[in-house]
């Protein structure tokens, strides 16, 4: 099954669900006979690399982000929250450092034709050829002292940390019911802005029973908004 087909695949089966857009990100809350053909879906595409000696911890990844499997979710909040990645463990980073360099790299490509390409941006074609000249002279020096130090790391402390860019990501916070034992367990994650978010969410309880917070909470996640204060949804 080629990658077109599975995200036209993909794009079939969210086509009803209710699609949530928050940040840059889109979250989608779909119920259980979705999630078993998203999940059929994946087994497909994992068996397909696998039959290929593709590798992955997750074979899914750049298709969407499955929050929930096991049980879904009842209650759920979207906020912004700092996300900092820290790794000192020398066997992980040694692991981590090249991809963290590639990662860099095409970050860095990425945001000056960004910056060179913005509608209102006063480079010149001449200043343009300078930036990219020096941002392949940074990626050359990097690489050569990533080189270096992978060639002989015990010689070296590497830590890798994003402690330094403070960024802030769109995440997720769920409350999940084991319905067996009626547990209820709420858990957070960031979420992504390259694919879909996808959220199992069922709760059957009728709005009316619940407390304010609550009732508003399911009403805004189920109902569509208009005039910025009303909203509505078919019975």
């Amino acid at each position: 099954m080629t990658k077109e087909n599975v995200h036209k695949e993909l794009e079939t089966i969210l086509k009803t669900a209710k699609k949530i857009n928050y940040n840059d990100v889109v979250l989608y809350l779909i119920d259980k006979s979705k999630l078993d053909s998203i999940l059929q879906l994946e087994l497909t595409v994992r068996m397909d690399n696998e039959e290929n000696g593709i590798k992955k911890k997750n074979h899914f990844y750049e298709f969407a982000k499955i929050i929930n499997t096991d049980f879904p979710a009842f209650k759920y909040s979207l906020s912004m929250k700092h996300k900092k990645k820290e790794i000192f463990d020398p066997a992980k980073v040694k692991q981590a450092l090249p991809i963290e360099f590639e990662i860099w790299k095409n970050k860095s490509r990425s945001d000056l034709e960004k910056q060179i390409k913005e509608p209102n941006s006063n480079i010149t074609d001449d200043h343009a050829y300078k930036l990219r000249v020096e941002l392949e002279k940074e990626i050359a020096i990097a690489q050569e002292n990533i080189q270096k130090v992978l060639e002989n790391f015990t010689s070296y402390d590497v830590i890798i940390s994003t402690f330094e860019y403070y960024t802030y990501y769109p995440s997720l916070y769920y409350v999940i019911e084991e319905k067996e034992n009626k547990k209820s367990q709420a858990s957070d994650t960031h979420l992504r802005k390259e694919v879909p978010n996808l959220l199992w969410f069922e709760d059957e309880r009728p709005y009316t029973e619940l407390r304010s917070n609550d009732r508003m909470s399911r009403i805004i996640q189920t109902f569509d908004r208009f005039c910025g204060t009303v909203y509505i949804k078919e019975k």
